[in-house]
């Protein structure tokens, strides 16, 4: 199995990652849309290209490449080149329709095709689960399948996940696995917070000044009179709350609203650096559409599309295995 594994790699590694190689496949008058094409019908009918990546998730475990404890889950635009069909017979087959998001810039940007939703393991960079449904599918509704399929093989911490999914549904199946969603708030989600509540979850002082985070205690958040900790020079000093020399502190249980309440807290500095991890499922997907094939397709279905990605993230994975056993060869 582990000789023909590598041997599958070899091939799609060439096949994929430098553009050299359709320089190559010209020598054997094969053209590189053809190429593919065959490549993936045979990789459908010869090997389930969906384990083949879970065997090699399973490799880089062992060898110590993936961390597996803080996971980023984002999804990138597939343009497919297919016969349009009604949504109502898309919904039915899975293929491929419109889809609309917001850029970077928040400029709305449309598409034909596919999304590509990436887990990806935030210290190494490769991918660790995939899915890919129609464009038209919002984010939210990929987050718990996921989460769920990353969770039965590592012992995550944390999941980092763009405001697109921001739903209580992800904050769940996080909490499910004993792990906590970083996810910002998204303002169209947003209703107004109880009162006393800052809509990041901080609570605030009988002045109306929020209090400050002084960490966490099993599931509760633990918060400071602002003024006892020098936030604030409050009229009142800290008399006015509470008879303590440490002032008065309020203990929020997370459980009471997994998606305002977060730990580590969200206006802290944990959660902020947490969040910025998030940037290495960015990565995985550039490298995927720009530097391999991702965003070019030259098959058509959600099952061969599919495949089609599941080969692309098989050359991540092989290509970092490749590089730790030639590092173990140089070094012996």
């Amino acid at each position: 199995m582990i000789n023909k594994l590598n041997l599958v790699c070899f091939h799609i590694y060439y096949a994929f990652s430098h553009l050299a190689c359709r320089r190559v496949l010209k020598i054997f008058y094969f053209g590189f849309d053809t190429f593919s094409s065959i490549l993936i019908n045979k990789f459908m009918h010869m090997w389930n290209a969906q384990q083949l990546f879970e065997d090699l998730v399973a490799q880089c475990q062992e060898a110590g490449i993936l961390g597996g404890t803080h996971v980023a889950i984002d999804s990138a635009a597939i343009h497919a080149y297919e016969k349009k069909e009604p949504k109502r017979k898309s919904e039915l087959t899975g293929n491929s329709n419109w889809g609309v998001k917001l850029d970077t810039f928040s400029n709305k940007v449309k598409w034909f095709g596919y999304k590509l939703h990436l887990a990806v393991d935030a210290k190494s960079e490769l991918p660790l689960a995939l899915q890919v449904p129609p464009a038209h599918v919002n984010d939210a509704d990929e987050g718990p399948a996921l989460i769920t399929l990353v969770a039965a093989k590592f012992k995550v911490k944390f999941f980092m996940l763009d405001a697109g999914y921001d739903q209580m549904k992800n904050y769940e199946t996080a909490r499910r696995v004993e792990a906590q969603a970083i996810i910002p708030l998204n303002p169209r989600n947003e209703k107004e917070p109880p009162v006393g509540i800052t809509s990041k979850g901080t609570p605030c002082c009988s002045m109306g000044v929020p209090m400050t985070y002084w960490g966490q205690e099993k599931e509760r958040l633990k918060f400071r009179c602002p003024h006892a900790t020098g936030k604030v020079d409050c009229p009142l000093g800290m008399a006015a709350c509470s008879t303590s020399n440490y002032g008065m502190v309020v203990k929020v249980d997370t459980q009471q609203d997994l998606r305002r309440y977060a730990m580590p807290h969200r206006e802290s500095r944990g959660w902020k650096e947490l969040y910025n991890k998030r940037t290495s499922v960015e990565r995985c997907n550039s490298r995927m559409k720009t530097y391999l094939t991702a965003d070019q397709l030259h098959v058509w279905g959600v099952q061969k599309v599919t495949t089609h990605q599941y080969m692309n993230a098989i050359v991540l994975l092989a290509s970092a295995l490749a590089v730790l056993r030639q590092r173990v060869v140089t070094a012996a």
